[in-house]
């Protein structure tokens, strides 16, 4: 690619090169088994992990998240324990911080820069059940009334990435996991999961998963039985080992179940898959036929998919998640594979049955969406808490984009006023002021906030950018980005390097930066909401109910 080449070398000066980007552990490498008993849904595990201190300091200690604990009150039990981490045979002193957020592993000598230390971690964990009655659309539904009216925080719930249902266990960053920095995991902010807290550099994965013999596993990486685990299988009687192999994740995420059901698409050398119940078969395949196109349309736009393989799966996600990323994997919630055409959505109430047509295209927006999070906060890693604007703007703009290059200019110019003018105005019409896309995620007060403002106004801004810079400059833009730092973690600048230096001027590029995510025009540029919906009590419910269906309240919920 020409374009992409010449973009390269006409950078300005204060492009941040790759080799300038931070970097805190390299050559990371984890080695873990664990036993799962899935009635129970607990286990045990043990993880060998490696790697080499790529800073320029002389470290006298390390510290590990523990991403199930993330938010927990003082009064609640962990999820997630660490029994004890060794050295070789030699067992280190460590302590947990923020209730068991993480833990700060103290060395026995300091770990010189370019030095390799390997360490062993034995940890037991539980899931938290999710309840069938959670699981289904009515409380998502209310939870999205709760989340529009509501001006506070909610509470920190990690069963977005780590729960059991009663036929599936999602396990995602399930071990001790390596941090670049503590203070991460400590304060969350606005963030109500897990997902939206993850901070981690690239690693190998092998995992090894013992479970009972008629479950089936799925993971992040490609299965490899190993020549231990074809050991062990010949002795098992009533459980099995999986094996399963992957690099370059930011971390790693298991399913089990007893009767999911599969299907698949190659895209080029990517391997798609959806993973559903029986009885939302249908769903479960026009779910996998998009994946496969966003696939399609981000290869084309930005640059290969990443990884060997996409994994889309049918999840029981409680109330506030629609969607989820993982690595290499969008869990989408069961809630929303509902067919409205079954004898169950028969007995909703009406105002939702009313909404089947804003729910089926609010969750395609949701894959499309946790599709493009892959590229944007997976491949390319930024930091979800100092400046979350990053992987949201771009991964919601990508959410568009998909649905014009998939659907044609008109249908993508509609999901742009209904999936995020729609969520700015939803916001405004609640009361909410405009503010700064620009800041931390913890001084975003509320769910609705930080939809409306990190996700919408953030991807409006891209809106305006290609706007002027016209398409084949921005897209050269974004495929200069994304090779130039893929796999590593990038600061928040270097996305505004990539426009400015794709500009022929770049004052107005600058001029939009400003405006968009340093200033206060969302009324302006985005408009307020159009009251007329709501003259006629007759359909007041209605439209309220379509404009709720738009709002996210994470980086994969936009509605």
């Amino acid at each position: 690619m020409v374009g992409a080449l010449a973009l390269a070398w006409c950078a300005p000066a204060n492009l941040v090169r790759a080799d300038q980007v931070a970097q805190f552990f390299s050559r990371q490498h984890y080695l873990i088994e664990i036993n799962l008993d899935y009635r129970a849904a607990t286990f045990s595990g043990r993880e060998v992990v490696r790697f080499v201190n790529a800073t320029r300091e002389e470290l006298d200690n390390v510290s590990f998240a523990l991403y199930p604990n993330s938010g927990l009150a003082e009064h609640e039990a962990q999820w997630l324990t660490v029994q004890n981490v060794k050295q070789g045979n030699r067992e280190l002193r460590f302590t947990a911080r923020a209730r068991g957020g993480w833990i700060r592993v103290e060395l026995p000598k300091k770990l010189l820069p370019e030095q390799t230390l390997e360490l062993t971690l034995n940890f037991s964990a539980r899931l938290p059940r999710v309840k069938s009655e959670e699981a289904g659309l009515y409380a998502h539904f209310l939870q999205e009334l709760s989340d529009a009216v509501s001006e506070e925080r909610p509470p920190a719930d990690t069963r977005d990435v780590f729960l059991a249902g009663d036929d599936v266990l999602l396990l995602g960053y399930f071990f001790p996991m390596l941090i670049a920095n503590p203070m991460q995991v400590g304060e969350l902010g606005l963030v109500a999961g897990a997902s939206g807290a993850i901070f981690s550099e690239t690693a190998e994965y092998e995992v090894s998963i013992n479970a009972d013999e008629n479950l089936q596993v799925f993971a992040s990486g490609v299965s490899a039985e190993s020549a231990s685990t074809k050991l062990l299988n010949l002795v098992k009687i009533s459980s099995r080992w999986h094996t399963f192999k992957a690099e370059k994740l930011r971390g790693f995420v298991l399913i089990v179940s007893e009767n999911l059901k599969t299907a698949e698409k190659r895209v080029g050398e990517t391997r798609v898959v959806s993973l559903y119940r029986e009885a939302d078969e249908r769903s479960g395949k026009r779910l996998l036929d998009m994946a496969a196109r966003a696939v399609e349309i981000y290869e084309a736009a930005f640059g290969r998919y990443p990884y060997p393989q996409l994994q889309i799966v049918e999840a029981p996600l409680p109330p506030g998640y629609s969607g989820v990323d993982l690595p290499g994997t969008v869990a989408l919630a069961q809630a929303y594979y509902l067919d409205f055409d079954s004898a169950q959505a028969a007995r909703l109430p009406g105002l939702l049955r009313e909404q089947s047509d804003v729910i089926r295209a609010a969750l395609e927006f949701t894959l499309a969406h946790g599709v493009a999070q892959q590229w944007w906060g997976g491949a390319i890693g930024s930091d979800p808490q100092r400046a979350p604007y990053v992987e949201e703007a771009l991964s919601a703009y990508s959410a568009a984009y998909y649905h014009e290059a998939a659907y044609g200019a008109q249908l993508g110019k509609l999901i742009i006023d209904q999936q995020l003018r729609g969520a700015y105005q939803l916001y405004r019409l609640f009361g909410g002021g405009d503010l700064e896309v620009e800041k931390q995620a913890k001084e975003f007060r509320s769910a609705l906030q930080y939809a409306a403002i990190v996700q919408a106004k953030g991807a409006l801004w891209l809106a305006a950018v290609r706007q002027e810079l016209g398409d084949e400059r921005f897209f050269n833009a974004l495929r200069s980005y994304y090779a130039a730092y893929q796999f590593q973690i990038v600061p928040a600048e270097n996305l505004r390097f990539a426009f400015l230096a794709a500009a022929e001027d770049p004052r107005p590029v600058r001029a939009l930066y400003q405006r968009w995510l340093r200033e206060k025009h969302g009324d302006e540029d985005i408009g307020l909401p159009d009251m007329a919906a709501f003259a006629q009590p007759t359909s007041k419910m209605r439209s309220l109910g379509r404009l709720l269906m738009r709002i996210g309240r994470t980086a994969a919920r936009p509605f």
